[in-house]
């Protein structure tokens, strides 16, 4: 029984009916395709790029999406939001279109491999059946996975799904880069976010809008410090609202070419949930007293 979640292009790689430079190459054109919302406002002369701009901004800030801040700040009617959601529809593609449309695979191929992935995954259960009962923070380990997932496709422009929790009480070994955070108040616990380098260096790709941008250890390290303020500053943001009142300390970072794991102390517990994108692997680790 299949316990990993996976997207479709990962179970081609695995079976080996597509190499990565293809699978690459179908993402890069399946987001050459779909228009973001953002694009269609300026096409459509709804909002200008600093209006975009500044909803992006805000995004950073806030649980919501583009186009429901965009409204709740003035600058889009629900009529203007509800055209740009249908053009956006009408140009969506699927990344089996895109990997037909490269010519990596006829039709045939692609629905029977399709059909095969969709049976596999139907026995993973969703995270909220794999957050149990008597993890310690229950909530804030709720919140913090959601919040991760929604700015991981914001600030990455990743879509990630999250898999298998598990528990670690002595360390949590280093895929890439470790930044963590720790919070006080009304709770208290370290968020921690561990990257593959592949995935911080996409975060750090698209933080600075450029697709050259060169593979600098520290550039990504420090763009990863800077991902974790974003998202904790969230996490505070909707625990505040679930009534309880948190502070955090600066996010704290380093690789794995320094150091190889992040130390639990021995009245600790990490909460760990992998997460996975089509681009490379990360896990979230929540910290709590034991």
């Amino acid at each position: 029984m299949s316990m990993t979640p996976k997207f479709f292009g990962q179970y081609l790689l695995e079976k080996d009916i597509l190499t990565k430079d293809q699978l690459i190459e179908a993402i890069n054109y399946q987001k050459s395709k779909i228009l973001k919302l953002g694009e269609i406002a300026i096409q459509r002369g709804f909002l200008s790029e600093k209006q975009v701009a500044k909803i992006h901004n805000e995004q950073k800030r806030t649980d919501m999406r583009f186009g429901d801040l965009a409204v709740d700040l003035k600058l889009l009617t629900l009529e203007q939001l509800e055209e740009m959601i249908t053009i956006q529809k009408n140009n969506h593609i699927y990344l089996g279109e895109a990997i037909i449309a490269c010519g990596y695979l006829e039709k045939e191929v692609l629905e029977k491999e399709l059909n095969a992935f969709k049976d596999e995954q139907k026995t993973v259960p969703p995270i909220e059946v794999m957050i149990q009962e008597d993890i310690p923070n229950k909530e804030f380990v709720e919140v913090s996975v959601d919040l991760t997932e929604k700015l991981m496709r914001r600030i990455g422009d990743m879509i990630s799904k999250s898999g298998q929790l598990r528990k670690e009480k002595s360390s949590i070994a280093n895929m890439g880069i470790i930044s963590y955070l720790d919070f006080k108040g009304d709770l208290s616990a370290r968020y921690v976010i561990n990257l593959s380098w592949e995935v911080g260096y996409e975060i750090a790709k698209k933080t600075f809008k450029k697709e050259t941008l060169p593979m600098d250890d520290e550039l990504i390290i420090d763009t990863t410090a800077e991902f974790v303020n974003v998202v904790c500053g969230n996490i505070r943001a909707k625990m505040i609202e679930l009534g309880k009142k948190l502070e955090f300390q600066p996010p704290v970072s380093f690789s794995s070419k320094s150091n190889g794991a992040l130390a639990v102390d021995s009245s600790d517990e990490a909460t760990v949930v992998p997460g996975y994108t089509q681009i490379g692997n990360y896990e979230l680790a929540i910290v709590s007293k034991v």
